[in-house]
C-alpha cells in the first residue's frame, strides 16, 4: 500500500505534464488568440492613457515652473529633466505592456500547433519578448541618461 501512493502520484504528474502539450482545436486556438488580443489591446489602451497623462502633467509642471515669479532657469531645467524621466518611465511601461501582450498572443497561437512544435514556438515567443524588453530597457536608460536640453 505504501508503494501505491507514490506510484499513483507519479503517474498523475506524468499525465498532467503530457496534457499541457496537447494541440488545441482551431476553434479553441482562435478563441484564445482573440481573447489574448482583446486583453492586450485593453492593456495597451490603459498604458497609452497613462503615458499621455504623464506627458501632460510634465508639460504643465514645466510651464508652471517657467511662469513662477522669480523662477530660476536651473529650477525650470530640473523640472524639465524630471518630466523627461517620467516620460521615459511611461514609455518603458508602454513598451513592456506591448511586449507582454504580443507574447501572450503568440503563446496562444503556439497552443494550436502540434505538440512537437509547441516547445520551439513558445521559445520563440519568449525570445521575442526578451528582445523587446531589452530594447525597451536600452531606450529607457538612454532617455534618462541623455535628456533633451530645454531652452
Amino acid at each position: 500500500m505504501n508503494r501505491l501512493i507514490p506510484t499513483v502520484l507519479a503517474l498523475s504528474c506524468a499525465l498532467a505534464f503530457t496534457a499541457c502539450n496537447k494541440q488545441e482545436t482551431p476553434q479553441e486556438t482562435q478563441k484564445d488568440v482573440a481573447e489574448a488580443q482583446a486583453d492586450a489591446a485593453s492593456d495597451m489602451k490603459d498604458a497609452a492613457s497613462d503615458a499621455a497623462a504623464t506627458a501632460a502633467e510634465g508639460q504643465q509642471d514645466v510651464q508652471e515652473a517657467a511662469s513662477a515669479a522669480g523662477a530660476k532657469p536651473a529650477d525650470v531645467a530640473e523640472v524639465g529633466r524630471d518630466a523627461v524621466e517620467d516620460d521615459a518611465d511611461a514609455a518603458y511601461k508602454l513598451a513592456i505592456t506591448k511586449a507582454e501582450g504580443d507574447r501572450k498572443v503568440a503563446k496562444e497561437r503556439c497552443d494550436g500547433l502540434p505538440a512537437a512544435d509547441q516547445k520551439g514556438c513558445n521559445a520563440s515567443a519568449d525570445s521575442d519578448y526578451d528582445a523587446a524588453k531589452q530594447m525597451a530597457t536600452e531606450e529607457h536608460d538612454a532617455a534618462k541618461a541623455n535628456p533633451p536640453e530645454k531652452k
